[in-house]
């Protein structure tokens, strides 16, 4: 494959902008540096100074080869460079691989897409789940299903607030806080996007697999793809060096630190953490390459309905509309990270986005990014 470019950095002494800006002098550069790559990695500087972000990891595909560059720091107490082998919680992109692996089961014929969810959860469980006889698997995957949530609980909230991070949450555990809850529409009925969905997929995988769903994604999707990076946080090993997430918990106008913080991390509705590299291989092998699934299967995840939100949503993967038209992949966002994978199909093109600070717009830096390979 033919370069685009080199792998750049910036480092930053803090996060202020004055010294970001100070730290470009130090910018590790390639002699080589021309055109498209130089273009986008000035474009990564300037996004990670105008938007305070304390950091940023950007990975474009084309036809005519790739780009992989890295912005600012991954953690602000260390001042540690971003590298672009590093780590990231993406966050809701964890439904595209829980989707997959529950798609292989479908293939394996030991889940039926159109089949009540009652018939796969564990007994003890179903009668908790209102209308868990009427909701179809399909119904959990593409968000129609109508149950309630539990991330917004206050219950839930309050827990979280006490929780370390050495005490993984069980999907079990988070599933109760909607116990009380009512549902949001009947399945079916319209959809909502709702985390508790793949908090279900998760007890229903686990217990038709007799293991658990890091062991299922591992097995289906890490090993055979080779993707050495990517693992199921608080339940795995932690591999390489992962980037602290920021975002302004408070308010205050501050980027806070959420390294302490375990509000549901490591389920599955957004347990894993990856590598740009990692999620691209994934994105080929899904995608591209189409060797993940069957072409039966693939033709049911891509089923997407417009849902009146401005993108459609399939199983497990998103549809975009502006500013990714005609795009295909998941984003993410949480934990202090803002996260986002993305292949167009009429061109070929996939792009990876991370970002260490959750309350920024995605979807527009990397639009700017494949401009910059568009317009160069």
């Amino acid at each position: 494959m033919i370069s685009l470019g080199f792998t750049g950095y910036l480092v930053g002494d803090n996060i202020s902008q004055r010294v970001i800006e100070k730290s470009l002098a130090k910018q590790v550069i390639s002699t080589s540096t021309v055109g498209k790559s130089s273009q986008l990695q000035k474009l990564l500087n300037e996004i990670v100074i105008e938007q305070r972000i304390p950091g940023a990891v950007m990975y474009i595909t084309t036809p005519k080869g790739s780009w992989l560059g890295a912005s600012g720091v991954n953690n602000l107490s260390t001042k540690t460079r971003m590298k672009p082998t590093d780590g990231f919680a993406i966050a809701s992109m964890s439904k595209t691989f829980m989707a997959v692996v529950v798609l292989k089961l479908v293939e394996q014929g030991k889940i039926g897409l159109d089949r009540a969810i009652a018939t796969y959860l564990p007994r003890d469980i179903t009668p908790h789940i209102v209308n868990s006889d009427k909701i179809t698997v399909r119904q959990l995957l593409n968000h129609t299903s109508g149950v309630a949530e539990y991330l917004e609980t206050k219950e839930f909230i309050q827990a979280t607030a006490k929780r370390s991070r050495s005490q993984p949450w069980t999907a079990r555990e988070a599933i109760q806080y909607m116990y009380k809850e009512q549902p949001q529409a009947n399945p079916g009925e319209k959809f909502i996007y709702t985390d508790c969905n793949y908090i279900l997929l998760e007890l229903i995988v686990e217990n038709i697999t007799r293991g658990t769903l890091a062991q299922a994604i591992r097995s289906q999707i890490l090993k055979p793809l080779g993707l050495k990076h990517t693992f199921t946080e608080l339940r795995e090993p932690t591999i390489g060096e992962v980037a602290t997430g920021y975002g302004d918990r408070n308010k205050d106008g501050k980027l806070d630190s959420y390294a302490k913080v375990n509000d549901g991390n490591g389920l599955g509705d957004g347990g894993l953490v990856s590598t740009a590299e990692d999620l691209a291989k994934f994105a080929k092998a899904l995608f591209v390459k189409k060797t993940l699934l069957s072409s039966k299967m693939m033709k049911q995840m891509l089923k997407f309905k417009d849902n009146g939100v401005g993108y459609s949503y399939g199983l497990g993967v998103e549809r975009f509309s502006s500013p990714l038209a005609k795009a295909i992949g998941h984003s993410g966002t949480a934990y202090g990270f803002v996260t986002l994978l993305a292949y167009i199909p009429n061109q070929n093109t996939t792009i990876v986005v991370l970002l260490n600070n959750q309350n920024v717009d995605i979807k527009s830096v990397a639009k700017t990014g494949l401009e910059v390979v568009e317009n160069h």
